[in-house]
């Protein structure tokens, strides 16, 4: 037990004890026990401490690793970022150390395998100095190393820590995903649009940048930083060249300009149709000539395809009609035996979903041969001054006095307008030239003055045109006849209607030989009517002159002063008389439009006999009040009829239109502006003031040639 107690093992002891007798007293010193104890554990410990002290002598601990790179930095005080999917090589250098340090590498907890050598180099003192270096790469920087610390630790005994340099691993990233949002929309060409790209992963940020067909797009860009993301607004109009198209956003880390990624769109633009309109290729646009057969090429553009076409002509849609020589097929268009009127602009017109669109305008050009134009005589410009201004009417008719000289304006429609000119007359059936020195040509216009100087030279002229497509078809006709102008109005007659309303009504005289009408002018008023009939409303006394007038000019005016016009009035020439009128005045009217009739039927036979017999040609002489007064007392005696003076026209072997015995303005001239025009003739025959001239004329002349034509005058 005491050996126990020697030993300090108090449990053997406390055993030895229970196993005692219980009657046998033991007495054991447990304090001196406990003393022996101490003075052998505190002896063990100074031979530790001994020990180790010893050992320390013996050992120099080394220096703190240092941990290059490459290129001999300190990477334990320089921040280095390495590419992602780089190699990272690093050097640890421990300086010192007895015994040799062990150089271990750690990334974070785990260990590397790294192989190490020791090196001796001489120091300035002549001392050897011991350098322990072990090397260290890491294959294909990862993610997972960004941010890891790499150790390097030099151990050389476990009495004390070993010295220990981490460095932190910086890494460049590139991105992860590029996105471009809402790219399965259909765009419109034309509309604004922005478009959304975002781009994950990258350190530093990505740099997005947006492309269109290889080409960098650098405006109306909005770049920045959402959550740890990279985004960039675009906005942006497509185009119609977009279509098909791929628009990129490319996002790179700016750290590693070759690792960039990016996402594809491609375009898909609906525009409204683009159209463009060509005449066929085989034809010439300068050698279309009428009969010709033509085709235009309507080119469309569009997405989505146009479900309609459209052909216009002037503004003016054309149909498909076989018979009109109209042909429409998918993009063409056919016009068959063109003609003149087929010139002009021609456009097509495409629709789709996204709008409609014309094409540009083709002009089509057809040469034809020269034709007639409708053109007005202009003998009469040098009056237009004159009151009232005379009648014009069409190119065909026209009236001249012997030596009166009226030009005759040939104008026609030609392409080119490049025209040739020669006049031909015909009188007798004889057809001749006209000289070139008798007339103008002015492009496609041609002047004639032409003066009748005997009675063959009334007839027929022809005006003839031609161009490179061939000569005119039809002549421009113009018939020359003895013509002057009208008679003045007769009987004229005012009626009180009511209140301020007059109705004035008149009888007309002779024509002239040409279409007339009539003028009222009222206080400058003028007011024109095919029948010598006038309804007025006059507030105050006014003077009213009243006209016949024709394309030769007026005839002498007719005078109603206002006095005359409070009552009811009838007026012959100049003077005035105021009658009531009652049923015997009405009477007696009549029976004097009977008498007159039956006087005009006997100088109507008296005319044709006078006619049937052939009569040698005379002068025409002028009739005036004293003549036809004169002849009529001497010839016959009968005071309420006065024989005829013979005025000869002849038109031998010709045809003459004609506008009957008593003229009447043609339907065809209803409506049409007269000009201001007058001629004025002092050897016109002029009616003396209170005179009625009955003028006998056939009504209808025959297509036959007339020898004389005979004015009959009577004075009632």
């Amino acid at each position: 037990m005491v050996a126990a107690i020697a030993r300090g093992n108090f449990h053997q002891v406390s055993s030895e004890i229970r196993r005692q007798d219980e009657t046998r007293p033991v007495v054991v010193y447990l304090g001196c026990i406990e003393d022996q104890v101490d003075r052998r554990k505190n002896r063990r410990d100074k031979r530790k401490r001994e020990r180790k002290r010893s050992s320390l002598r013996e050992s120099v601990p080394p220096a703190k690793p240092i941990i290059y790179d490459a290129k001999r930095r300190d990477m334990s005080k320089l921040l280095e970022a390495y590419p992602e999917g780089a190699d990272l090589f690093l050097v640890c250098e421990v300086h010192g150390g007895k015994p040799r340090p062990r150089v271990t590498w750690f990334l974070e907890s785990q260990t590397i395998d790294a192989p190490s050598e020791i090196r001796e180099t001489q120091g300035p003192g002549g001392e050897t100095n011991v350098v322990t270096i072990s090397n260290v790469t890491l294959k294909g920087l990862t993610r997972s190393h960004y941010h890891a610390k790499l150790f390097c630790k030099a151990s050389n005994t476990h009495l004390a820590p070993p010295p220990t340099t981490a460095v932190i691993i910086e890494l460049h990233m590139k991105p992860l995903k590029v996105e471009i949002m809402g790219k399965d929309k259909i765009l419109s060409a034309g509309k604004k649009y922005e478009t959304r790209c975002q781009s994950t992963g990258s350190k530093p940020p990505a740099v997005l940048t947006w492309w269109k067909a290889s080409k960098q797009l650098k405006r109306t860009i909005k770049n920045f930083q959402e959550d740890g993301t990279s985004v960039s607004v675009l906005q942006w109009t497509p185009s119609i060249e977009d279509e098909g198209k791929f628009l990129v956003c490319r996002a790179t880390n700016p750290k590693l300009q070759d690792a960039g990624i990016e996402e594809r769109w491609k375009l898909k633009v609906h525009f409204a149709p683009v159209v463009a309109l060509k005449m066929g290729s085989s034809l010439n646009p300068k050698n279309i000539k009428e009969g010709d057969d033509v085709y235009f090429e309507c080119n469309v553009r569009a997405n989505p395809r146009a479900y309609r076409l459209t052909w216009f002509h002037e503004e003016e849609e054309l149909h498909y009609n076989v018979t009109a020589g109209i042909v429409l097929s998918d993009h063409s268009l056919v016009l068959q035996s063109i003609t003149r009127e087929s010139a002009g602009r021609y456009t097509c017109m495409a629709v789709n979903v996204e709008g409609r669109a014309s094409s540009n305008v083709v002009n089509l050009e057809v040469m034809f041969a020269p034709v007639c134009k409708h053109v007005l005589n202009s003998a009469g410009w040098r009056y237009q001054n004159a009151t009232p201004p005379p009648l014009n009417v069409p190119e065909e008719v026209h009236g001249a006095l012997k030596h009166e000289t009226i030009s005759l304006v040939c104008e026609v429609d030609a392409s080119p307008t490049s025209v040739s000119f020669h006049w031909t007359f015909n009188s007798s059936g004889d057809l001749s030239d006209i000289p070139s020195t008798k007339y103008s040509n002015e492009g496609t216009l041609s002047r004639l003055n032409y003066t009748p100087s005997s009675d063959m030279d009334y007839g027929t002229l022809g005006c003839w045109a031609s161009n490179i497509v061939g000569p005119s078809k039809q002549p421009c006709i113009y018939q020359v006849i003895a013509a002057g102008r009208p008679y003045p109005l007769q009987n004229c007659t005012a009626y009180n209607q009511t209140g301020s309303r007059i109705r004035i009504s008149c009888v007309e005289g002779y024509d002239g030989g040409l279409p007339q009408k009539f003028v009222a002018i009222v206080d400058k008023q003028r007011l024109e009517s095919p029948n010598p009939y006038w309804e007025l409303e006059l507030h105050k006394p006014t003077t009213v002159a009243l006209y016949a007038v024709n394309m030769k000019g007026s005839s002498d005016p007719v005078i109603m002063e206002g006095e005359a016009l409070k009552g009811v009035a009838k007026f012959t020439g100049e003077s005035t008389s105021s009658v009531d009128m009652s049923p015997i005045l009405i009477g007696l009217g009549g029976t004097a439009t009977g008498l007159g009739l039956i006087v005009t039927g006997v100088l109507m036979a008296l005319w044709r006999k006078h006619a049937a017999t052939p009569a040698k040609p005379k002068p025409p002489q002028q009739p005036s009040i004293a003549t036809f007064a004169t002849k009529g007392e001497e010839e016959d005696g009968n005071p309420d009829l006065i024989p005829t003076t013979a005025l000869t026209n002849h038109f031998t072997d010709r045809k003459l239109l004609h506008y009957g015995s008593l003229p009447r303005r043609p339907r065809q001239l209803e409506g049409r502006e007269i000009s201001h025009d007058v001629i004025e003739d002092s050897d016109y025959p002029r009616a003396s003031p209170n005179t009625f001239y009955s003028l006998q004329r056939p009504h209808r002349y025959s297509e036959t040639a007339i020898r004389s034509a005979v004015i009959q005058e009577s004075c009632i």
